[in-house]
């Protein structure tokens, strides 16, 4: 299946076009998750590695705001599934849920000790007396 074709597809790859953005449980297939997962872990490495590699000095904004706003796709994501898994769990949720760990495990460590966005965060709060924080 082509990335086109699983985004016609996927919900998680599109807007939600419900009321008031909820998520389309009726549309949501258990096939559905894990592309979903590893494009979000994908998109929100792209958005922390550019953080980390602005050329512009480091600020609340461009850094802390900054990581707080990216990785959407991956809450859309981990809010409807790890909420079903509590809620209507499977063992074919369980399975995919054993598979992610590893994955999310793995993807918050990368952030977490990524020596470049670390030094803007360290700015950033060594700063936070002259800046107005």
């Amino acid at each position: 299946m082509t990335t086109a074709s699983m985004a016609d597809e996927n919900p998680f790859f599109k807007p939600y076009d419900t009321p008031y953005g909820t998520p389309p449980f009726d549309k949501i297939k258990i096939e559905h998750y894990e592309p979903a997962f590893d494009e979000a872990i994908r998109q929100h490495k792209v958005e922390i590695e550019t953080i980390a590699a602005n050329p512009f000095a480091p600020t609340f904004q461009n850094t802390i705001a900054a990581m707080e706003y990216s990785g959407e796709m991956l809450n859309r994501v981990s809010g409807v599934f790890f909420n079903l898994l509590s809620a209507e769990s499977n063992d074919e949720m369980m399975m995919i849920s054993q598979r992610l760990s590893p994955k999310l495990s793995e993807h918050s460590n990368n952030i977490n000790l990524n020596e470049k966005l670390f030094a803007r965060v360290k700015t950033v709060y060594d700063n936070r007396l002259t800046s107005g924080l």
